[in-house]
């Protein structure tokens, strides 16, 4: 068994998406970022290669090459679950914590959970996403950005 820990953050931008979980949400503005900027599954990828001993995201998937450029995270998500198996290593499970002050996200936790079970192959139940707010206070509080965090166990 091994364990791993990720965070992401990024801060809003105009004109751009809202994707968490790989679901797109309605909302005023995107998360800024090289890629689509989805803060749950860089967290998510992060704790993977953590508990894999693989360094972590930017290291795979740098910021500074065109080709993740406006990437779906999804994808990248998918690689990372490839690198798991081919060391003959599967997910046990995954917790993790989104935290914003807005939007308001609990209506889409159960899409967000469909879409990271298929992209780990795995069960549904073995996937927890959870929503909170700081009560106003920190850069998400005051509605700078979003962050992430995520804990997987992984065999």
């Amino acid at each position: 068994m091994r364990i791993g820990l990720g965070y992401d953050a990024h801060r809003f931008a105009e004109g751009t998406k809202l994707v968490l979980g790989g679901v797109e949400i309605a909302y005023d503005k995107g998360l800024a970022a090289h890629s689509d900027g989805d803060v749950l599954i860089h967290a998510l990828c992060d704790a993977l290669l953590g508990a894999m001993a693989l360094g972590d995201i930017g290291q795979h998937f740098p910021d500074t090459s065109s080709d993740y450029k406006g990437i779906d995270s999804r994808l990248l998500l998918r690689k990372v679950d490839k690198m798991m198996r081919q060391r003959g290593l599967k997910l046990v499970n995954a917790d993790m914590t989104l935290v914003a002050q807005e939007p308001r996200l609990a209506i889409h936790i159960e899409a967000m959970r469909t879409n990271l079970a298929a992209d780990l192959n795995t069960a549904k139940m073995n996937i927890s996403v959870k929503a909170t707010t700081t009560e106003k206070m920190g850069f998400c509080g005051r509605g700078e950005g979003i962050a992430a965090m995520a804990t997987v166990l992984i065999e």
